[in-house]
């Protein structure tokens, strides 16, 4: 059980994204931060891992539930035949329910008559138990003790720990101790333990050696004679009992162990003392590294001084001999700004901690060479060790390597590193993918991928291949290689509808309408004017996929559109700048890493930059559009609302002042760049013919009204044309 009722510490967590912590956030703090260790994972190597079949068995629940809950099962299963007289299981159910609500031992153990001595027994004790009648509760659990093997094993394991219970409170904790031993002896001899008391026993037993020690006070109104010459002895086996436990899958193990090392860092606790324990070094070195303190402490401890305090305690004691052990310690050395104990620590390591902790070293010392070749050494040592380092910890190990490859200009190579745990460092994958390799680097890459798996209708599981391979198609799309980028997107899923599919990601039909409404806008070597509105129609058409399904066809994956999030934050995942979030140049960037993050830049580089392009492309068409049709007005419309959307409002304005100066009054000007009529253009297409048309018959029209005067211009004109070509003769005669 735990030590005391755990406090519930809150946590104060900020409104909005939780954002995942990135290696190039900060590529030094990154590292040359302390390696963080797993607590789990320490504490699993504190004590060899038990061989038998005893498991914890643990849940929220109350135990009085956990424990009907266990006797139903037992009736269910039939495991009480041949304890009893055959009976129904319903008659079982109801006698064990009137037990259960009985207020004495005695009339517990007549409502429970039929049911197997043993179980009777025990109800009749936990009643007493219950009520605080503890000499009567221990008599029935020694009576079940007593009983033939064959009638006590049905509640052998209970019996013996419900014992050690009733003696914990009475005082006597050498006999507690021994009904607890029993309890596991029972246990692994194959007698029933569905509540996996056997496992909580150590718990308990740890408990008591703790009180013992002067660590805990006694929860129970009994004398104890605190023993501090023995306090060490007893300290270190209540941390290895309380390390089989969680070794046995109890949580609560774990956490006790938490709680020990968060006493014995104290202050008052005559630490050194208890330190030549080394069982207990490894604890508090398990418990510092894996950064414990930090969610166990309250705002109003000193704990830089309590965790300060505490390393330089461990790290006076004698040094332990080469390996994993030795390696913790230089971790903790570094961890606490003793660099030069930390060296000598690791000097001669040649496992992957040790290793891990000296590449440190190096870089600390400006030596990035010897630096890099120590993180490269531990990666490779880690498939060569066993099992020294918990999967979190190699993970991050990884992707230390990966940072300090791109630091020296390995680009590809650092992708090839972080590639494996794309999961865990996506936004890293995305840098790297999206704004350091050029175009042609990443397609190289991800066609030396494994084929992605299939696509899964309403599928939320995340797929690294699948992801990178649109990312590429994506960036083919911005520079202009869309048909080279058809390969790249995500077949369709089968069977999803409209309504399924993410609108914010594009699959290979999308991309072929994108290329089909791209090229549908190419002119040719000669147009009349109703094939122009045709290409003005096709151009708005792109205009329109552009702003409604940029995100998906050409967004970028990281900043600063943020795809990976569907757009709905500017950044967060990947990185807007080579630096981080640094606010200075990092040291660490590669040697051309800044003009290839320049050169990668979309066009333009803003937020939702293909809104910009959209209006673009309806400008496009409102060019190639008559000035004074409803097509010309409405496009510009459009084009406005989508420089609106971009946040352009000088733009926006333009395009405002190019309608009143060029275009027709429109009724629905008014909210211009708000609320836009479809553009007509079938209209549009015949506006010049209708133009000529009114014309001519304008003309006519006005011809016939004045008959008289146009006969007369037309005398005239044939009178004019007789004279002058008469005077030309004449001339031509004289000459």
């Amino acid at each position: 059980m735990v030590l005391a009722a755990a406090a519930c510490i809150g946590v104060a967590l900020a409104c909005g994204p939780n954002f995942p912590w990135q290696l190039l956030d900060s590529r030094e703090g990154t590292v040359k931060a302390p390696v963080e260790l797993n607590f789990a994972f320490e504490i699993s190597r504190l004590v060899d891992t038990p061989k038998d079949s005893l498991r914890a068995v643990e849940s929220d629940g109350a135990v009085d539930d956990q424990a009907l809950a266990a006797e139903r099962e037992e009736i269910q299963s039939g495991a009480w035949r041949g304890l009893m007289p055959a009976a129904p299981n319903d008659w079982l159910l109801t006698r064990l329910e009137r037990a259960r609500r009985a207020e004495s031992g005695d009339a517990a153990k007549a409502a429970a008559d039929g049911l197997p001595v043993a179980v009777a027994d025990y109800l009749a004790g936990a009643t007493e138990f219950n009520a605080g009648r503890l000499d009567a509760a221990m008599a029935y659990f020694q009576a079940i003790d007593r009983l033939p093997a064959d009638q006590r094993k049905v509640r052998a394991v209970t019996a013996a720990y419900m014992r050690g219970r009733v003696n914990q409170r009475l005082g006597q904790f050498a006999s507690a101790r021994a009904d607890f031993q029993a309890a596991r002896r029972y246990a692994e001899a194959g007698a029933p333990d569905p509540m996996g008391l056997a496992v909580a026993s150590l718990g308990e037993a740890a408990r008591l050696d703790l009180i013992e020690a002067g660590l805990i006070k006694s929860p129970w109104p009994v004398d104890v004679a605190t023993d501090d010459a023995a306090a060490p002895r007893l300290i270190a086996n209540a941390v290895r009992l309380y390390a089989e436990q969680a070794n046995r899958g109890s949580k609560v193990g774990l956490l006790s162990l938490g709680e020990v090392a968060r006493l014995l860092m104290d202050p008052d606790v005559d630490l050194r003392r208890i330190l030549a324990e080394p069982i207990v070094r490894r604890l508090l070195v398990a418990y510092i590294a894996s950064k414990q303190p930090d969610y166990t402490w309250d705002d109003t401890t000193d704990l830089d001084s309590i965790v300060a305090g505490t390393i330089e305690a461990v790290l006076s004691q004698p040094a332990p001999a080469p390996g994993p052990d030795l390696d913790r310690l230089a971790a903790l050395a570094y961890q606490g700004g003793r660099y030069d104990l930390a060296e000598k620590l690791s000097e001669k390591a040649t496992q992957p901690l040790g290793l891990w902790v000296r590449a440190k070293l190096a870089l600390r010392r400006g030596d990035r060479a010897d630096a890099v070749k120590d993180w490269t050494t531990a990666l490779t040592a880690l498939g060569q060790d066993g099992r020294t380092l918990d999967d979190d910890a190699k993970t991050r190990l990884r992707g230390e390597v990966a940072v300090m490859r791109l630091s020296q200009g390995e680009y590809r190579d650092s992708l090839q590193l972080l590639f494996p745990v794309a999961e865990t460092y996506w936004g890293d994958v995305i840098y790297i993918a999206e704004r350091v390799l050029t175009v042609d680097e990443l397609k190289a890459f991800v066609d030396g991928l494994p084929a992605p798996s299939a696509p899964q209708a309403q599928s939320d599981r995340p797929d690294p291949v699948a992801n990178l391979r649109a990312l590429l198609a994506r960036r083919l799309v911005r520079v202009g290689r869309t048909s080279e980028a058809l390969a790249y997107f995500p077949p369709r899923a089968p069977g999803a509808t409209a309504e399924e599919r993410n609108p914010d990601r594009a699959d290979v039909e999308d991309a072929r309408n994108y290329l089909a409404a791209l090229e549908a806008t190419r002119a040719g070597w000669f147009e009349w004017p109703w094939q122009r509105v045709s290409r003005a129609e096709a151009l708005f058409k792109l205009a329109r996929l552009t702003r409604v399904r940029g995100m998906a066809l050409m967004g970028t994956e990281g900043p600063p559109d943020e795809t990976v999030m569907d757009g709905a934050f500017a950044s967060g995942i990947g990185q807007a700048s080579p630096s981080g979030e640094d606010t200075s140049p990092s040291p660490l960037l590669g040697p051309d890493e800044a003009s290839r993050f320049a050169a990668s830049a979309p066009k333009p580089d803003i937020r939702f930059h293909y809104r910009p392009i959209a209006a673009d492309r309806a400008l496009a068409a409102a060019d190639l559009l008559p000035q004074r049709s409803q097509a010309y007005a409405a496009t510009l419309c459009w084009a406005a609302r989508y420089a609106i959307a971009s946040r352009d409002e000088a733009k926006a304005q333009a395009i405002y002042q190019r309608y009143i100066s060029t275009g027709a009054y429109q009724p629905w000007a008014k909210t211009f760049g708000g609320t836009c009529p479809p553009p007509d253009f079938e209209a549009a297409k015949t506006f010049w013919q209708r133009r000529v048309t009114g014309w001519i018959e304008k003309t006519a029209g006005s011809a016939w009204r004045h008959i008289g005067l146009v006969l007369a211009v037309v005398v005239g004109a044939m009178l004019l044309a007789v004279v002058v070509r008469r005077s030309r003769a004449a001339a031509h005669r004289h000459s």
